[in-house]
């Protein structure tokens, strides 16, 4: 059985951290985007860190079994990423974003220049798509 909720994981809070900041942050007026960003890529690296120190020496969130929770927090993550290069720089961190990359059910999304991977992340409203 899965797991299909991020409280189940004990990073409930942090999650919601996370996606707040990158929303306040991307969707603010391209002057206030200007202003914050270095603030939010603070704070969002003080939340990184919370979600390194919940997942531990674990291979995933819920425990060593993937769940739904792993898939929600590495889209989270990995939109940081993109955003922010090397901000998930915490060993644990990139083992975790590796291991769902290489999942043999994956590659192809990962690996196809055609794929989804290469929209917006974000609206057209937003100052970081």
């Amino acid at each position: 059985k899965y797991f299909c909720s991020v409280g189940s994981s004990g990073i409930n809070a942090e999650y919601g951290d996370l996606i707040g900041i990158g929303t306040r942050l991307f969707y603010s007026s391209p002057q206030d985007f200007a202003s914050n960003k270095d603030a939010a890529v603070a704070n969002a690296k003080v939340v990184i860190k919370q979600f390194s120190e919940a997942l531990g020496n674990r291979s995933y969130f819920a425990g060593d079994n993937l769940s739904c929770t792993d898939f929600v927090v590495f889209e989270t993550l990995d939109k940081w990423e993109r955003f922010q290069p090397g901000i998930l720089d915490i060993e644990n961190i990139s083992q975790f974003m590796r291991r769902i990359k290489e999942l043999p059910t994956l590659q192809k999304y990962f690996s196809d220049p055609e794929s989804t991977r290469n929209l917006p992340l974000n609206n057209k409203m937003a100052n970081f798509k």
